[in-house]
Parts: C-alpha cells; structure tokens; sequence
C-alpha cells in the first residue's frame, strides 16, 4: 500500500525544516539558547498546538549574536521589544528570542541552562 503525502505532512515537514534551520543558525555561531513553547510541550507533553512561532530562550548578552546568526542564514531579524523579545522571520515562520519575561524583571539567565 502507497500512502499519498498530504498537505499536513508537508506542512509538519516544512516546520520541521524551519526548527533545524533556526537550531542550526545558532549552533554554526556557537550562540547558546533554550528550545521553549509549543515546540517542547509537543516533544515531551505529545500535545499538539500550531503555531507560527519557535519560542527560544537566550541571554541577553547573547541576543545580538543570535540575531545576528540568524540574519545570516538569511532571516529577517528585528528586537520588538527591547526589554524582553526580538524576533527572526523566514518565509511563513517566526522566531522568538526571549531574554526576559514580558515584564522585562526576570531574566534568563545562567540558572536556566543549569536546570535544562
């Protein structure tokens, strides 16, 4: 039996795509982060929720290295929020680079990849 691929697998294809692209930007750079979001509570939790973003947590002294890693490969890289978020877009798929909470007090730092 031959199985046709469907638009949803090649959607999940296309995502899958874009996370190793985003993961590969940042490791050719040496550039340390934290997969956060949507995309852990699928891995670990199997439960699923589309979403445009890939939620990654860096440290503030390393979100400049990280945009600048991902314009490289070709991302389109703005800081939104400077006390908290900057994002990289490529094609339909966003990246979050989150640094702090939104409220800009809590900060990720090294106490985060400690308990990675």
């Amino acid at each position: 039996m031959t199985l046709k691929r469907t638009g949803a697998t090649k959607t999940k294809s296309s995502l899958n795509d874009f996370h190793l692209r985003s993961v590969a930007a940042l490791q050719d750079r040496d550039v340390p982060f934290l997969i956060g979001g949507a995309y852990v509570v699928e891995t670990y939790a199997g439960v699923s929720r589309r979403t445009k973003d890939f939620d990654l947590f860096v440290r503030p002294r390393h979100v400049d290295a990280a945009l600048e890693a991902l314009a490289h490969a070709g991302y389109q890289t703005e800081t939104t929020f400077p006390h908290w978020l900057a994002k990289a877009k490529f094609g339909r798929g966003y990246v979050d680079l989150i640094f702090r909470a939104g409220n800009g007090l809590c900060e990720v730092d090294d106490s985060w990849f400690e308990r990675a």
